[in-house]
C-alpha cells in the first residue's frame, strides 16, 4: 500500500510498545494506515525504559512492520513520555516592573524562564503550564496588554526524573529512528477522551493501566494536577499469584471473573467455584473477590487522595472519568462511587474523534489504544521519508540512484551494528563496574564485620579480665579479713587469760 503523506506515533507502554501510522483530516478525524506492537515486559517497567537495547529492538521491529504495511519508508516518529516519575509541581514567581507598564509577551516569557530556573535539579522540567497571573489585585488567565507595576505568575510544571527523556533518545538513536517531537502522553490522551464540557466544568481523568494509574485533574480547560501512581491491574494479578497460582492462570482469572466491588452477600449465601489452568484447580468467587477488592480499594483511595491534593475535589462537576486497559473491570463504577464520594462517573472506552482504519489490524475499542491515538492526533508533520527524484538515474558523483540507496541502506545497517556493539561494550563495562563495586562493598562489609567481631572479643576479654581481677581482690580481702579475725580472737583470749 503506497501512501503519500502520513504521521507516525509510538507509545512506550508498560506491557506493550505500540506504533501507529495514519492521517488526520481538517475536522480532527483519523485514518489508521498501519499498526504494530511488541511485548514490553522485558524492557519497560511502570512506563519507564530500563533496558535500552531491547527497547531499541522492539522499536526497530515496529518500524519495519509499519513500513512493510505502508510500502514506504519512515523518516521520523512522534513519541509520548509517561511513566512512574511523571508528576506536576506548583510554583509561583513574581517580577517588579518599572512603574506602570503594559504587560507584553516578553515579560510573560521572562516569568516562565524564572519559573524554570527557580526549581531544583532533582527533576527535569518537561513542560510549563501557566495557571493564572496576578496583575495588580486581580487574577488573569492572559495578562498580555494589562497595565501594572508588578506581575506574579502561578505555574504548573510537568516534571520527571532526570534521565527519563535521555533513555528514550538513546533507544531511538540505537534504532536509527529520528524523533519528530515529544508529547506528554497523558495530556494528549485527555484531548481525545474529554469533551469540552468536561474540560470546562472540571473532572478527574484516571488512566487505569497495567503497572501504573495516572490521575489528572482539569478545571476551566486547564490541567491542575497530574501524577502517576505505581499501582495498576498487574498488582491484582500478583495478589492472585500469592495463592500459589501461575501468573498466566491468575491473569485469566482476573480478566474473566475479577470484580472491583461486590455487594456483601448474606451469611450462608451461594458460593461459586471458578476453574483455571487445566480445569482441575478451583478458587471460590468469595476469595477471588476479597483479594481483588482489597487491592482496588487501595488504588481508589490513592486516586481520591491525589484528587484532594489538587485542591479542586469539590469543584469537579464532571466527576470521575476512567479510561485505560483495566477500565473494563466489573464493578469499577460502583467501587469508585462508593469509595470516592463522587456522584458522577464515566468510563471512556474510546476516543471522541472519528477513527477509521484501512490497516489489517483491528482497532481495539477497549481504551487500550486511547493514548496511542491521542499521540497520533497531536502529530503535525509528515513522517514519510522523501523518495528519490524519478528520472535522475545518477547522483552528482555519477552513481546510480539505486546503488546510492543500497549504499545508504548498507551504511545504516553498519551504523546500527556498530551502535549495538558499542552498547554491548558499554553494558559489559557497566556490568564489570557493578561487579567490582559489589565486591568492594562486600569486602568492606566483611572487614567491618571482622573489626566488629574483634572489638566485641576484646570487650568480652576485658570484661573477663576485670572479673578475674575482681575475684582476686575479693579473695585477698577475704584472706586478710580471716587473718584479722584470727588475730583479734587470739588477742581477746590473751586479755581474758591475763597474758600480756
Amino acid at each position: 500500500m503506497a501512501t503519500t503523506n502520513f504521521m507516525v506515533a509510538i507509545e512506550l507502554g508498560s506491557t506493550r510498545i505500540m506504533g501507529v501510522a495514519g492521517q488526520k483530516d481538517l475536522d480532527g478525524s483519523l485514518t489508521i494506515l498501519a499498526y504494530a506492537s511488541e511485548d514490553a515486559s522485558a524492557c519497560i517497567r511502570k512506563g519507564v525504559v530500563f533496558n535500552i537495547d531491547k527497547t531499541a529492538q522492539a522499536i526497530t521491529s515496529i518500524i519495519n512492520k509499519l513500513e512493510a504495511t505502508l510500502d514506504a519508508s519512515i523518516a521520523k516518529v512522534y513519541v509520548g513520555i509517561s511513566g512512574q516519575s511523571l508528576h506536576t509541581v506548583r510554583n509561583t514567581v513574581g517580577k517588579q516592573l518599572d512603574g506602570e507598564t503594559r504587560i507584553t509577551t516578553n515579560i510573560v516569557n521572562e516569568l516562565i524562564a524564572l519559573d524554570r530556573s527557580s526549581l531544583s535539579d532533582e527533576y527535569d522540567i518537561l513542560e510549563v503550564l501557566p495557571q493564572e497571573y496576578k496583575v495588580g489585585s486581580g487574577m488573569q488567565i492572559d495578562p498580555v496588554g494589562v497595565i501594572a507595576n508588578h506581575i506574579e505568575g502561578h505555574f504548573l510544571n510537568i516534571v520527571a526524573r532526570p534521565g527519563v527523556k535521555q533513555k528514550i533518545e538513546s533507544c531511538f538513536e540505537l534504532a536509527c529512528t529520528n524523533i519528530a517531537g515529544y508529547f506528554i502522553a497523558p495530556i494528549e490522551m485527555a484531548k481525545v477522551v474529554l469533551n469540552d464540557a468536561e474540560y470546562r466544568s472540571g473532572c478527574a481523568l484516571v488512566d487505569f493501566g497495567a503497572e501504573t494509574t495516572t490521575v489528572q485533574v482539569y478545571k476551566d480547560h486547564i490541567l491542575r494536577h497530574l501524577t502517576v501512581l505505581p499501582l495498576g491491574s498487574s498488582s491484582l494479578t500478583k495478589d492472585i499469584c500469592s495463592l500459589n497460582i501461575e501468573e498466566a492462570d491468575a491473569e485469566e482469572l482476573k480478566i474473566k471473573y475479577a470484580s472491583a466491588y461486590t455487594e456483601p452477600s448474606e451469611e450462608g449465601g451461594h458460593t461459586m467455584n471458578y476453574t483455571y489452568g487445566s480445569g482441575e484447580s478451583t478458587i471460590t468467587d468469595q476469595l477471588l473477590n476479597e483479594i481483588c477488592e482489597a487491592r482496588m480499594e487501595e488504588i481508589i483511595i490513592n486516586v481520591k487522595h491525589q484528587i484532594n491534593l489538587s485542591g479542586y475535589a469539590d469543584k469537579l462537576l464532571g466527576g470521575i472519568i476512567v479510561t485505560g486497559g483495566a477500565s473494563v473491570m466489573n464493578g469499577l463504577q460502583t467501587a469508585f462511587l462508593k469509595k470516592t464520594g463522587f456522584e458522577k462517573f464515566k468510563i471512556a472506552t474510546y476516543v471522541i474523534p472519528s477513527v477509521e482504519s484501512v490497516s489489517p489490524e483491528p482497532l481495539e475499542k477497549n481504551a487500550r489504544m486511547n493514548t496511542l491515538l491521542g499521540l497520533l492526533h497531536a502529530a503535525q508533520e509528515n513522517c514519510r521519508e522523501p523518495e528519490p527524484i524519478k528520472g535522475n538515474l545518477f547522483d552528482e558523483d555519477g552513481e546510480s540512484a539505486s546503488a546510492s540507496a543500497d549504499k545508504e541502506r548498507l551504511e545504516k545497517e553498519q551504523l546500527l551494528e556498530q551502535q549495538k556493539a558499542e552498547a554491548a561494550r558499554i553494558a559489559q563495562e557497566q556490568e564489570a563496574a557493578r561487579a567490582a563495586e559489589l565486591a568492594r562493598i562486600a569486602q568492606e562489609k566483611a572487614d567491618q564485620e571482622a573489626a566488629e567481631r574483634r572489638a566485641e572479643e576484646e570487650r568480652l576479654e576485658a570484661e573477663r579480665q576485670a572479673k578475674r581481677e575482681e575475684e582476686k581482690r575479693r579473695k585477698r580481702e577475704s584472706s586478710l579479713f580471716g587473718r584479722l579475725q584470727k588475730w583479734g580472737k587470739k588477742l581477746a583470749d590473751d586479755i581474758v587469760n591475763g597474758d600480756e
